[in-house]
This record gives structure tokens, C-alpha cells and sequence, in this order.
């Protein structure tokens, strides 16, 4: 587990990203894409086969306090489908770019998105995470100005 002292400065170099969110309901089970910034067009999405091949791993880990650690690779573009892991990963295709924005079911789904540096520092995520939860997520950097830490 981290020290204390390095829970303080988290190591935010390039690699993969450590992202803890909530959201206003329940998506631990759907599949997200990521729109542009003005949520006009889909950047990017997962292929059926992406999600079969990492089986349960896709899926958020649950943490304290009811945050979710990401493991699908989302950003404050992120919106979610009405395709549950299952089902999308059992598709022969991926759907076309208006099928999948006709399944979008929340484009505005984070009461709460934080970045908390690179994925690589941590030897023990959750517990470090959860140590992290516990205070206010104080190191970690919301992803855009509408995200503000809303423990109290």
C-alpha cells in the first residue's frame, strides 16, 4: 500500500489512468461510449469482442462510499448504453454509430468523475483507493470544472 506521504503527491506521469466516479444511477452493468465534447458524435466506442475478451474485468470495481473504479476506459464524455456487458459482448458486430446513439439511456450519467493519476502507482488499488475516498479524494483532479468533490 502506498505511504501516506505518497497518497499526497500522486504520481500523474502518462500511463493508464486511474478514474474513480458515481453516477446518479446504477450503470455497473452497461456499456459506455464516448462522445466529443459537445456530446454531438460518438469518438469512440468498444467492440463486442473487447468486452468478451475481458470478461468481468470490464466492469467497474465497487469501492467505499459507493465510488466506482473504472475499468472501461471513461471520461467525462462518457455516456452509457442501454447494452449490458453480456449481451453487447454476445454481438457478431459492433452496432452501427446510430444504433448505439438510438441506445445511448444517460449522456450527462456522473454526479462525480476524478482522475487520480497513473493506474501504475498503485500496489493495492482499492485499499488506496478507499484510503483516498476516505479523504475526500483531496489528491486527486476532477476531470472538468462541473465536477466538484461532493463529500463532506
Amino acid at each position: 500500500m502506498a505511504t501516506p506521504q505518497a497518497l499526497e503527491a500522486l504520481d500523474f506521469s502518462a500511463g493508464p489512468p486511474t478514474i474513480v466516479y458515481k453516477t446518479k444511477r446504477d450503470y455497473t452493468n452497461k456499456v459506455a461510449v464516448i462522445f466529443n465534447a459537445d456530446k454531438t458524435a460518438i469518438v469512440a466506442y468498444p467492440h463486442p469482442q473487447d468486452i468478451a475478451k475481458k470478461g468481468e474485468r470490464v466492469k467497474p470495481t465497487m469501492l467505499a462510499q459507493g465510488y466506482l473504479l473504472d475499468n472501461q476506459g471513461l471520461n467525462e464524455n462518457a455516456a452509457f448504453t442501454q447494452y449490458t456487458f453480456e449481451e453487447y459482448a454476445a454481438l457478431a458486430k459492433a452496432p452501427t454509430l446510430a444504433e448505439l446513439k438510438a441506445s445511448i439511456i444517460d449522456k450527462d450519467p456522473f454526479m462525480e468523475l476524478c482522475h487520480c493519476g497513473n493506474r501504475n502507482q498503485f500496489r493495492a488499488i482499492e485499499a488506496e483507493l478507499n484510503q483516498l475516498i476516505i479523504r475526500k479524494l483531496i489528491p486527486c483532479l476532477a476531470t472538468a470544472t462541473n465536477f466538484r468533490h461532493k463529500l463532506k
